[in-house]
């Protein structure tokens, strides 16, 4: 199991990455690489959504620090949103982050935030 999440940290930081450079340019080759490792990120949301749905919201933040811009980033990128099955497991993992009964402000705000972004990935969705 820890070797499982060693490597699943390695996909998280190089997928990371990956979401800055197709957020920070918006040419042709950036399109095609984007649809290039479209597969390959499908299949780590997927992965990320196993790992989410067994932990709580707070255990999430504390294990992934960065999971709001590695989500966030993926919500503005139109071209991962116009795949139903990138939509769709984008909102699953998404969803791991409510907290269904927030117990102070952060976890109100962190509810806040995701549902933010669930209405921005629906959004872009259907302008695709």
């Amino acid at each position: 199991m820890a070797q499982d999440l060693v490597g699943f940290s390695s996909d998280y930081q190089f997928w990371m990455q990956k979401l800055s450079l197709w957020d920070q340019a918006s040419t042709l080759e950036t399109q095609q690489d984007t649809c290039l490792h479209l597969p390959r990120f499908q299949e780590f949301l997927r992965q990320l959504y196993e790992v989410l749905k067994e932990m709580d919201s707070n255990t999430i933040i504390e294990r992934f620090p960065t999971i709001g811009q590695l989500l966030a980033k993926t919500c503005w990128n139109p071209f991962i949103l116009a795949f139903d099955e990138s939509q769709k497991i984008l909102m699953w993992c998404l969803c791991c982050l409510i907290n269904k009964e927030p117990q102070n402000s952060e976890e109100s705000k962190l509810n806040s935030w995701t549902r933010v972004r669930v209405n921005l990935a629906l959004h872009c969705s259907a302008l695709n």
